[in-house]
């Protein structure tokens, strides 16, 4: 079945050489939008403006809210963030300007609740793109910049460079990783440690372009696996198979500068193997995941252009029956190529993937770039996702240990269901951390001073649906257990692991989405694992009436 769309009317600009993000600005329930790029103001063609703007959602159409001044980029990225936990979500952008087209420029601005100030002026990176998360797990949201940045009397550079949210501000890591450019890069656990791991693509400092996966090993990115040489290109990650791992979709150009479209399925440790779409050349290509046609999966859809410079708009479902992806006929789209970028939203909250798209119509005599919104107009129904039920939290020492079951969708599978876990100092409060991440179990690393924390979770199934929250949870004294008193080994396991700690009770086992799982605690305090595949899964102690959790490997 083909998929419908039709044009929204909005206020949006035309913007050329740009990128956008999407979030709720002011907490009222619709998704609005930050574009970076730059305009036509003279109507000659041609860009000659650096123009930021914030567009605001009413669930009707995009209008204008509010724009950055003169502290604006192109030929970069934007991102929102709420680096402070106030529930308003802050900008950052980083690329230049055509009022300086020598220094790049870097910016971080707050969002007060009516505008957005400017906070902080740094030095910026261009042909790169940022990623927002907490990669130390305190509640804080951290960023990394990507791409070209010159340096004076070094030159060009192309590094990774980490923004450590204090709390207080930000702690710049420079180089924290090599970096490329005319890059994409993600963050994202690729093999449920709840410990971000990194796929990154591009040129490095000698042009030779690159592919990537690096494993979090306790903090440390480690290369695990090179794959093959790709830059000019996008990467997004989903978990298209529902097998509760994320999987990577990939389009770029190969070091003979040929378009490479594919998939990379993860086989649960964050290894991947390669799915390559026989597709005519491409380049300039944008991507985006999500479900598209409500039958629960993710899917992706494709822009850039095609290898006698057209545009095109491709749009690829996976069939969870073969396990393939289908290139799907879409009507109402407009064709719009690179540079430009294509984002999915539920701009009216109908539960159905919205495309907006921005790129050059170069079947156009005059080759303007537009921005536009397209309704999806699929009459498939998407009920909202059900919140988990069981929620358990422990604390050992300073790290707060969260896990759920219980959420459930109408047609995404609960292993490929992400979730926003909110976290707070007092009921109902956010001021700890909030954001989405990809498994059912997280922690965090906090201060000391907070002693129990109030928290809930809502489910969000492939359309971007969210549950409502689910109750509310909180830590009591017989969550409270200290290091000492509770040990497994070996981890990783293979036959029997055993637990030392005294007056041991009980023990229950939970896979990484949420199923209990049958075992029993022998009388030497071991519990037996054959027949259990290998992979990541929770160990649930029961001491002295006191529930604990600790992550188990089994090998």
């Amino acid at each position: 079945m083909a998929q419908n769309f039709s044009e929204v009317q909005t206020d949006m600009k035309n913007f050329y050489y740009s990128s956008c993000d999407v979030a709720d600005i002011n907490g009222d329930g619709f998704q609005d939008i930050v574009v970076n790029g730059a305009i036509d103001t003279d109507g000659d063609g041609s860009a000659d403006t650096s123009f930021n703007e914030i567009y605001k959602n009413n669930g009707t159409t995009m209008t204008s809210y509010a724009n950055l001044g003169v502290d604006v980029t192109h030929l970069g990225d934007i991102k929102f963030i709420d680096y402070n936990n106030d529930g308003l979500a802050d900008i950052i952008s980083t690329g230049l300007s055509y009022m300086d087209i020598v220094n790049y420029k870097h910016y971080r601005f707050r969002n007060t609740g009516s505008g957005f100030v400017k906070e902080a002026e740094l030095p910026g990176k261009v042909y790169g793109s940022m990623e927002v998360f907490d990669f130390n797990h305190d509640g804080l949201q951290d960023y990394a910049i990507n791409g070209a940045q010159y340096i004076s009397g070094t030159g060009f550079v192309n590094k990774l460079d980490y923004y450590q949210n204090t709390g207080n501000g930000f702690l710049l890591i420079p180089g924290w990783m090599e970096g490329t450019q005319n890059s994409s890069f993600k963050m994202v656990d690729l093999n449920n440690d709840q410990l971000l791991d990194m796929v990154i693509l591009g040129y490095d400092i000698n042009s030779n372009p690159l592919f990537r996966v690096y494993l979090n090993n306790s903090g440390v990115l480690t290369l695990s696996q090179t794959l093959l040489s790709l830059a000019n290109g996008k990467l997004e990650f989903a978990d298209f198979n529902a097998d509760g791992y994320q999987d990577i979709v990939v389009a770029a150009q190969d070091e003979n500068y040929e378009g490479y479209l594919g998939v990379l399925m993860n086989d649960g440790t964050g290894h991947f193997s390669l799915q390559q779409f026989d597709i005519p050349e491409f380049s300039e290509p944008s991507l985006a995941t999500g479900d598209l046609n409500n039958d629960g999966y993710y899917d992706f859809i494709l822009s850039g252009n095609d290898e006698n410079n057209n545009a095109l708009v491709k749009v690829f479902l996976f069939n969870p029956a073969g396990q393939t992806f289908t290139e799907n006929i879409t009507t109402g789209l407009h064709t719009l190529g690179g540079p430009g970028f294509v984002h999915l939203l539920d701009y009216n909250n109908d539960h159905h993937l919205d495309v907006v798209l921005s790129g050059f119509d170069w079947a156009d005599p005059g080759m303007p770039s537009l921005t536009k919104i397209f309704k999806n107009v699929s009459p498939e129904a998407n009920l909202k996702p059900s919140p988990p039920v069981n929620l358990n939290l422990t604390r050992n020492g300073n790290k707060f240990n969260f896990s759920w079951s219980g959420a459930g969708d109408d047609k995404t599978p609960v292993n490929a269901l992400r979730y926003e876990i909110k976290v707070g100092k007092t009921p109902g409060a956010h001021d700890v951390a909030r954001y989405v991440i990809t498994t059912p179990s997280w922690f965090l690393d906090l201060d000391p001073s907070i002693q129990n924390v109030y928290w809930s979770v809502r489910s969000i199934d492939a359309s971007g649906v969210y549950s409502d929250p689910s109750a509310e949870g909180t830590l009591g004294t017989q969550d409270i257990i200290k290091d000492d008193e509770f040990l497994i080994y070996p981890n990783p396991a293979s036959e029997k692991v055993f637990i030392k700690g005294k007056q041991i009770t009980d023990v229950e086992m939970y896979a990484v989405d949420g199923r209990k799982l049958t075992v029993k605690k022998n009388a030497d305090q071991s519990v037996n694992l054959f027949g259990f595949p290998k992979g990541i899964y929770f160990l649930k102690v029961k001491i002295k009436d006191q529930w604990t959790v600790k992550k188990l490997i089994i090998k």
